[in-house]
C-alpha cells in the first residue's frame, strides 16, 4: 500500500480548513484536510531516514523517533481563535507540524552541536530539503515559550533527492516537516504537561490566558532550566528559591505533582513494531488504558490511526514510528503514562 498522495488543488485545501475554522466544513472538508495531513507520511520516511544516517556518522546516543500529526489535533488547532474570536490558523496547508520528526539528547552541549552539524554546508550539500527560517526563530530554549515549553524546531521544505526529474516523487515536493530537538529535561517537562492535560482534561499548553495551573507548569519549566542546565529564561525577577516556594504552594492547592507521582504506567511496549498505532481508550470502568496496533508499513497505519479518530473508539490516537522499540517508548512516553523523570526531576531540585 503506498503512502496517501496530497490532493491535487492546494487552494482546495485551504478553502477546506477555513470552513473547518467557521464551522461551516462539510464531511468533504474535513476529508480534503485530512488528505492533506495523511500525505505527510511520505515526508517522515524521508525525513527519518536522513537524519538517522547523520546521527549514526556523528556516533552519539540520541533517542529518535516520528509521528504524523492526529487528525483530531488539527481540527482543534483550526477551531481556536484569539480572544476577540479570530481563527489563529488562516491557512492550513502553512501548518508545519503535521510530520514530526524528534530527538532527545542528553544534555544542551551534544543538542547544539548535532544542530550545529545538521545545518552545516557539508551536510546540506548533498540534500534538497531547504530551511525556511533563520536558525534562531524557533529557538525556545533561549526564549521559551509562556506556558514553559522548551525545545527547538527546524521547518523544512521537503524536495526528496531526484523529485525535480523523477514524475514520481513530485507529488510531495514542498510539504512541511517540522524538526524537533530537546534535551531530557524538556521531554520530561513536555511530558507531564500532556499526561496531565489528559488525566485532567485541560489544554494547559494551549492556554492563550494562563492558569493557576498553567502558572504550575511554568514554573516548573524555570525551576529545571535553573538546576538541571544553568539556565535562568523567565521568571527573572524571582529567585530560584522563591520560584521554588511558589511552585510547593500552587501543589498544595492543587496536587497535580502528586497525582503524577502515584500514576500506574502502561507496560505493554513490548508490542510496539517499526510502525505502531498508539491508542488511548477507556476501559468498562471509564479508566484510561494503552492498546498498541502493529503493522509492517506506514500507510496501513496511518489509515488506521484515522479511523480510530473518526469512529470515537479512541480519545488519543497516533501513527508513530521507530526502529528501536525501547526509544520511541521513551520519545512518546505520554502514551505510556511515564512522567517519573519530571517527577524526580522536580523533587530534587
Amino acid at each position: 500500500m503506498a503512502y496517501p498522495k496530497p490532493p491535487a488543488s492546494k487552494s482546495a485545501v485551504r478553502k477546506a480548513g477555513r470552513a473547518i475554522a467557521d464551522h461551516t466544513a462539510t464531511a468533504e472538508d474535513i476529508a480534503l484536510v485530512d488528505q492533506w495531513r495523511a500525505s505527510h507520511g511520505y515526508v517522515i520516511n524521508t525525513f527519518q531516514a536522513w537524519i538517522k544516517g547523520h546521527i549514526a556518522k556523528q556516533e552519539l546516543w540520541v533517542e529518535f523517533a516520528q509521528r504524523l500529526k492526529r487528525r483530531n489535533t488539527v481540527i482543534d488547532k483550526l477551531l481556536r481563535t484569539s480572544s476577540s474570536g479570530v481563527p489563529l490558523i488562516k491557512d492550513v496547508t502553512g501548518m508545519h507540524d503535521f510530520a514530526g520528526c524528534r530527538m532527545i539528547f542528553d544534555d544542551l552541549a551534544e543538542l547544539t552541536s548535532f544542530r550545529e552539524y545538521l545545518h552545516s554546508s557539508g551536510v546540506m550539500r548533498n540534500v534538497e530539503h531547504e530551511l525556511r527560517h533563520s536558525k534562531d526563530k524557533y529557538d525556545y530554549i533561549n526564549s521559551p515559550k509562556p506556558s514553559g515549553y522548551r525545545g527547538i524546531h527546524d521547518v523544512y521544505r521537503h524536495y526528496p533527492r531526484g523529485s525535480k526529474r523523477l514524475e514520481a516523487k513530485k507529488p510531495w515536493d514542498g510539504l512541511l516537516v517540522e524538526i524537533q530537538y530537546r534535551t531530557r529535561a524538556q521531554h520530561a517537562w513536555a511530558t507531564a504537561v500532556e499526561i496531565s492535560d489528559l488525566l485532567d482534561g485541560e489544554k494547559t499548553k494551549f492556554e492563550l490566558d494562563r492558569s493557576a495551573r498553567g502558572l504550575f507548569f511554568a514554573l516548573a519549566s524555570e525551576l529545571i532550566a535553573r538546576t538541571e542546565e544553568k539556565l535562568e529564561r523567565a521568571f527573572l525577577d524571582r529567585s530560584t528559591n522563591e520560584i521554588r516556594d511558589q511552585l510547593m504552594s500552587l501543589e498544595k492547592s492543587m496536587g497535580i505533582l502528586r497525582r503524577l507521582e502515584l500514576l500506574k504506567q502502561f507496560e505493554v511496549e513490548e508490542k510496539l513494531t517499526e510502525h505502531s498505532v498508539l491508542s488511548i481508550v477507556r476501559d468498562q470502568y471509564g479508566d484510561f488504558q494503552l492498546d498498541i496496533i502493529s503493522f509492517r508499513s506506514a500507510a496501513p497505519a496511518i489509515l488506521k490511526a484515522t479511523e480510530l479518530e473518526e469512529s470515537g473508539e479512541s480519545v488519543n490516537a497516533v501513527y508513530v514510528r521507530s526502529e528501536n522499540p525501547k526509544q520511541l517508548r521513551s520519545a512518546y512516553r505520554n502514551y505510556f503514562y511515564d512522567p517519573v523523570d519530571f517527577v524526580e526531576l522536580l523533587r530534587a531540585a
